[in-house]
């Protein structure tokens, strides 16, 4: 159970760095910004807990949460105030999501299993 949850939290982890990279160098953008300034405003911050996340570490999984609350609330931003084509916000906001859930979830039966395995 606790495999399932720590893969699901990589796999949205990384499909929200794909989904940004897809929307920033595809997506129609203001040419007052260049593209590398938006790719490393929006890809530094990931790049900081993915050796932990790879190790499984809890402490990185709770820190990775907060974080993701960042790019949820930039997706529901970006959702309401773009005009016409949401699919990029639409995938920042289930990724965001459900990296956090994911690593919570990871949290909560990491912490039970090592108490069990402590009364043994």
């Amino acid at each position: 159970m606790i495999t399932f949850f720590k893969q699901l939290a990589l796999f949205s982890f990384f499909g929200l760095m794909v989904s940004l990279i897809c929307w920033i160098t595809l997506a129609e953008h203001s040419s007052n910004y260049p593209t590398s300034a938006l790719l490393i405003l929006a890809l530094v911050p990931l790049l900081f807990p993915l050796r932990g996340l790879l190790h499984g570490k809890t402490y990185t999984h709770a820190w990775t949460s907060f974080l993701m609350l960042l790019y949820f609330s930039h997706g529901v931003g970006e959702f309401y105030s773009a005009q016409g084509f949401h699919l990029y916000a639409s995938l920042e906001i289930f990724f965001s999501f459900m990296t956090f859930s994911a690593s919570i979830t990871f949290i909560k039966y990491n912490a039970k299993m090592r108490k069990s395995s402590q009364n043994k």
